[in-house]
């Protein structure tokens, strides 16, 4: 996944409060003595305002699937859900079957608002919702794919509540961004959203968020620096400012990722790519990604970083 360059706040206030009063994760999942348990909600709650909560029993629910490798019963689970939260939330939901070469037999979930047209967005909102292939039974990708597709859902609830910014945003949940291999190549891997850069041809959006693995106790969110253009690098480290959060844990990677911002990038789209820094902790791709590592803080702080991000692009629109 690695490749090898070298910045509101009314609007946003009551949602950092709220970051704020949320109980803090530590990355040690011990519990120290004389500290009580955190307590992690089990229901969704009806709230105005993004809720890192909301994103966390819908992590918790996905993951509660089991494994959602390509083609699997479980995968085809996770696209019953998702589909019927965002049909509650008013988002039109479509899927978009293809087939790789070798067979591989692929979906990738649309969700729009407003018309039932398939038009093509300015700005498209993405994740990827496969789990790695061959880890173990127990392999249940909960911030490698569950994470960024519950923020997703919490997001999409906002966004209702304002249709003339939904109707300008489509999400997509991509199938096939881990590779058949153990490793991720060039030619092996991405393949929901080189199919989606593919069918599309010349009707592109303007600007893609990609999110990926961003619900991780004290992760660090590393945006691929060669990946990304100056305005939205710039554009992301003034809303880190603005936002005041910190810029140890939002910060930027000097090299590339093979991710799914990729092919949109390669396609001439501006993007913007929030993935933490998995390769410290050694839980990437193993059983610990499971929802221990899952932090409602932790989502809480994508959703105002991603929220901020939607309104400074649809004000550019």
């Amino acid at each position: 996944m690695l490749r090898c360059k070298q910045t509101l706040a009314k609007q946003l206030l009551p949602l950092l409060l709220l970051s704020l009063a949320l109980p803090a994760c530590r990355d040690n999942n011990a519990q120290q003595p004389g500290v009580a348990s955190p307590t992690y909600p089990t229901q969704l709650q009806i709230t105005p305002d993004y809720s890192g909560e909301n994103a966390y029993v819908h992590c918790s629910r996905l993951c509660a699937i089991g494994p959602r490798p390509t083609g699997s019963v479980g995968y085809e689970q996770q696209l019953a859900y998702l589909s019927e939260q965002l049909s509650r939330c008013g988002w039109q939901v479509m899927r978009r079957p293809f087939s790789l070469s070798n067979g591989a037999r692929m979906v990738n979930l649309h969700a729009s608002f407003g018309a039932d047209d398939t038009g093509t967005r300015p700005i498209i909102v993405t994740c990827h919702i496969d789990t790695k292939l061959g880890i173990s039974d127990n392999f249940v990708g909960a911030d490698d794919g569950a994470s960024a597709a519950a923020a997703m859902l919490e997001l999409a609830r906002i966004l209702a509540a304002s249709p003339d910014k939904a109707k300008k945003i489509e999400l997509i949940f991509f199938d096939g961004e881990e590779s058949f291999a153990r490793n991720m190549s060039e030619s092996d891997g991405l393949y929901g959203s080189r199919y989606d850069v593919m069918r599309r041809g010349m009707e592109l959006p303007l600007y893609q968020v990609n999110l990926d693995m961003v619900g991780g106790r004290n992760k660090t969110i590393a945006v691929p620096m060669l990946d990304t253009g100056d305005e939205m690098m710039l554009l992301y480290e003034d809303i880190i400012s603005e936002l005041k959060l910190s810029p140890r844990r939002w910060t930027g990677h000097p090299g590339g990722y093979l991710d799914d911002h990729l092919p949109y990038e390669q396609a001439g789209v501006q993007t913007l790519n929030l993935i933490c820094d998995f390769t410290k902790g050694g839980w990437w791709h193993t059983e610990r990604d499971n929802m221990e590592r899952i932090c409602p803080k932790s989502l809480q702080e994508t959703g105002l970083v991603v929220q901020a991000l939607l309104n400074r692009l649809l004000e550019r629109l």
